[in-house]
């Protein structure tokens, strides 16, 4: 009886967290995550620059 109960529970968040990403892949055509890239002439500078390095103290 535990085995069919805890086999049940396998199966129904398998299934949950499927659902969800096919959900995920779906909805995913908002502009937000689509205009994530700027392309600039070969002449043409940013207004910003960015760098990895952090400020050290």
């Amino acid at each position: 009886m535990k085995k069919n109960i805890l086999g049940a529970l396998v199966i129904f968040f398998v299934t949950l967290a499927f659902l969800l990403m096919i959900d995920d892949i779906t909805n995913s055509k908002t502009p937000e995550y689509q205009n994530t890239v700027e392309v600039y002439e070969a002449d043409e500078q940013p207004d910003m620059a960015t760098t990895d390095l952090e400020n050290e103290e």
